[in-house]
């Protein structure tokens, strides 16, 4: 399914019109199809990923306000399914019970 578009203008010099509209002939493709997928690519979020072995350093765990966190009660954890999985994989599983 498409989503909806809006029509917008900018402005760009001659030369670089022609060499927008050359390569978007040169890929087979309209001059709105080339520029949305070069400003998309160039424009996406890409979060940073960490390696699945990646271990928090103490000086940032430091970084922790004890006292401040409060656990689900186990109530919480049987009457929400979603927070019982994401509790049992992200918190108890990375061993941080404080």
């Amino acid at each position: 399914m498409e989503t909806a578009s809006i029509q917008t203008a900018f402005r760009f010099p001659p030369e670089l019109v022609a060499r927008i509209k050359r390569e978007a002939k040169r890929n087979k493709k309209s001059v709105n199809a080339y520029v949305t997928e070069i400003l998309d690519r160039e424009t996406r979020l890409e979060w940073p990923k960490l390696p699945k072995d990646y271990k928090v350093s103490q000086s940032i765990l430091d970084l922790r306000m004890p006292g401040h966190f409060i656990p689900p009660t186990e109530a919480q954890l049987t009457s929400d399914p979603k927070l019982r999985y994401l509790w049992n994989k992200h918190y108890l599983q990375n061993g941080q019970k404080d």
